[in-house]
């Protein structure tokens, strides 16, 4: 059985053989182009659809939280037959309960 180390040097010794990966060029005057826009201090504009979808996504919650609001707060209001029974049964049995 071989030891680490061996292992490891025998690694090592092949990556040093390992030929060298070619450089990527880049795309003829893309250095240009960005010194360019960097000079210029020029910053992509947004399109109409952009800011009607980030405004349309922020209205939805605003939306959303405002439902769940009203929900809460008016319970009572949206189910009067439930409490007026409630009510009627709470009226019948305290005096039961209070003896």
């Amino acid at each position: 059985m071989s030891e680490p180390k061996d292992n490891w040097q025998k690694l090592a010794q092949l990556a040093r053989q390992a030929p060298k990966p070619a450089e990527e060029a880049v795309p003829f005057g893309f250095a240009t182009c960005i010194a360019a826009r960097w000079s210029s201090s020029e910053s992509p504009v947004p399109s109409a659809w952009d800011v009607l979808e980030v405004f349309s996504l922020r209205s939805l919650v605003v939306a959303g939280a405002l439902m769940v609001a009203v929900v809460f707060v008016s319970y009572d209001v949206a189910t009067p037959g439930w409490t007026q029974q409630y009510t009627v049964a709470d009226a019948t049995f305290d005096p039961i309960f209070e003896q």
